[in-house]
């Protein structure tokens, strides 16, 4: 190793260096850079390590690599592109559990759980006695009776316990232990949850908000993602004074709603609410002044205040009660509004909270922002859905404003276009990351025309379709574009002959020919029987990604059918058509009838997968 200019730096400042930045990142960053420092990661005893995002082998790479009780956080998942990390750490290191003595906090994301890990994982948790924080995400369970009870049981009881969309499990002997809860109804169990401090309602239609809130009198934040409406009873806020985060959406705001029904002004301790209404009647709700007043008076702490409101065009607004300097000096808390030409509504929200994506269809009229460079920098989404018509007519002008800090861009094309240099005019296009194509199948569409488009994005490389190319749509083409290595395929349909679509197979030999992630969706999953040799670029592919949708409207006894036939074509799938296909080594997990595949090396001798005893052999988890 040759010399590394933090050698010249000593250990604590290297040490305070390592508190700012992701234990992953640490390792990955610096490991091997010299022996200076390498003796200085042996000795660091404080990584906090999150997974979510990592691949089964980087999992595995860092992990082999550092002492377990140096291991302070620990964030596992099977989610997309991980590979079923979570499997191989119980298989793999459950040997090695009790070294985990200094793990101060666990979290599990996205995680399909079978009897078998559940009895692994309980093993675990009897070894994991310094735990202080378990934060379950997204936790389901198959064939496991005690949902989850006998797992809570062996937890330190000192340990607390956040849980998001976990609605397998239960949660009545929690009751001093959780302290935070995400989910699509509540049930409570009619007793006082005195360590809850955090709640996020998904659905008020089977929860009364109400009940809960007087079991919660120690609350301290409260995030309501759904609409409270006309037929969901008024929330009482006066039931939880200790809020100091508030969220929440409703119909028809007034300042009497606010103060009389809900109780809003009672919440002393508030440090930042949101609030979001589609409609309102009362005029002062948007009045700078009036708000000023009711802030002023209600929350002495609150930092930040965000808002979304929207009303008809035919009222006149002017923004000059929210240019006072409680506004823009005390606060800096800025608006703006926008113009929806479709709806002819007008929209008077906060930047940048409620300013990520701009449409085409909307106009921003005026803003408090100090520059509009504040404005789009915050901006990462361009929806250009009627960019473009078979005439080449823009239905819309955009404003005289360039946005520098697109990602992601949607644009609808219906026919051949010549709109590059409005859109060079427009954005940035060497910001743009993904782009995502609505072609209107009524038209044959140019996909030359299309890879010119794209050349003029050099970071481009995922691309989602929502119809299938046309023949004539790619004859003419020689060479495609070889950036893209990620893609979103329409859905897999029926068609009329029970065929794959005719589309399938030139996207990857003629558009897009360096495909290495690809991402369908499949409604008759039995079409994926005909996925052969020449269909995916097998050689080239790193992860598969199936999702499948059931159907609408079915019967319960139909549902379970559906269930039925999708886990017999999974085990086909799995065990006879994608090794012989492939002929590559592969994990896979299986979240919510999604499958994520993620391939290995390529198996060159065929005769293994002669013999079914030799396919069982394929790496699955």
């Amino acid at each position: 190793m040759l010399f590394f200019a933090f050698d010249r730096l000593p250990v604590e400042l290297i040490l305070m260096i390592f508190q700012y930045l992701p234990g992953n990142d640490i390792f990955l960053s610096f490991l091997n850079t010299s022996f200076y420092i390498n003796n200085i990661l042996k000795s660091y005893n404080k990584y906090s390590l999150n997974f979510i995002s990592s691949t089964r082998e980087k999992f595995d790479y860092i992990l082999s690599n550092i002492e377990f009780n140096k291991i302070i956080s620990l964030t596992l998942s099977n989610g997309e592109l991980t590979g079923g990390q979570f499997n191989l750490f119980l298989s793999k290191y459950s040997s090695s559990f009790y070294l985990f003595n200094n793990l101060y906090s666990l979290t599990l994301h996205c995680i399909q759980m079978k009897k078998t890990e559940y009895i692994q994982l309980i093993e675990a948790f009897k070894q994991f006695q310094n735990l202080r924080l378990l934060y379950l995400n997204q936790i389901s369970l198959i064939d496991i009776d005690d949902c989850f009870i006998s797992a809570f049981n062996q937890l330190n009881s000192h340990c607390l316990i956040k849980l998001n969309n976990c609605e397998q499990l239960n949660i009545s002997s929690l009751s001093n232990k959780l302290q935070y809860w995400k989910s699509n109804c509540f049930n409570f169990y009619r007793q006082q949850w005195t360590c809850l401090r955090g709640i996020k309602l998904k659905d008020l239609s089977r929860t009364s908000l109400n009940h809960l809130l007087h079991l919660t009198p120690q609350l301290i934040s409260l995030i309501i993602e759904c609409e409270i409406d006309k037929n969901t009873s008024s929330p009482n806020f006066r039931l939880v004074p200790n809020l100091k985060q508030l969220i929440f959406s409703c119909q028809n705001l007034t300042f009497h709603y606010l103060i009389v029904e809900i109780g809003l002004d009672t919440l002393s301790k508030l440090k930042h609410l949101q609030i979001k209404c589609n409609a309102s009647t009362d005029e002062l709700i948007f009045n700078g002044d009036q708000w000023k007043i009711f802030l002023s008076q209600s929350f002495s702490y609150l930092i930040k205040f965000d808002f979304y409101f929207k009303y008809s065009y035919k009222k006149s607004l002017s923004l000059n009660t929210f240019r006072t300097q409680f506004w823009l000096e005390d606060k800096k808390w800025f608006v703006a509004l926008c113009h929806c030409q479709y709806s002819n509504n007008l929209e008077l929200f906060t930047v940048p909270c409620f300013n990520t994506t701009i449409k085409l269809s909307q106009s921003i009229i005026d803003t408090t922002s100090p520059s509009f460079e504040y404005l789009t920098s915050h901006i990462h989404r361009f929806d250009n859905s009627c960019l473009i018509d078979k005439n080449n007519n823009y239905d819309i002008l955009l404003d005289s404003h360039r946005y520098e800090y697109i990602e992601i861009l949607d644009i609808i094309i219906q026919n051949k276009f010549d709109s590059i240099s409005w859109l060079t005019d427009k954005l940035n296009l060497n910001s743009i990351k993904i782009i995502k194509l609505d072609l209107l199948c009524s038209w044959i569409v140019d996909y030359k025309q299309i890879l010119d488009l794209l050349e003029y994005m050099p970071n481009v490389f995922k691309i989602i379709l929502n119809s299938w190319p046309k023949k004539d749509s790619w004859l003419q083409i020689k060479k495609g574009n070889s950036r893209i290595n990620s893609i979103e395929l329409p859905a897999l349909h029926k068609t009329n002959d029970n065929r794959l679509p005719s589309g399938l197979k030139p996207i990857f030999s003629y558009l897009f020919p360096s495909i290495k992630h690809i991402s369908m969706y499949v409604h008759y999953p039995e079409l994926c029987y005909q996925l052969d040799k020449y269909t995916l670029p097998w050689k080239n592919l790193s992860s598969l990604q199936i999702k499948y949708f059931f159907s609408n409207n079915i019967t319960e006894d139909e549902d379970e059918d559906e269930k039925n036939r999708y886990n017999i074509w999974k085990e086909i799938f799995l065990n006879e058509i994608l090794p012989i296909q492939s002929q590559r080594n592969f994990t896979f997990t299986d979240v919510d009838n999604k499958l994520n595949i993620w391939f290995g090396e390529i198996i060159e001798n065929e005769d293994k997968f002669q013999n079914n005893n030799q396919i069982e052999k394929v790496f699955c988890y």
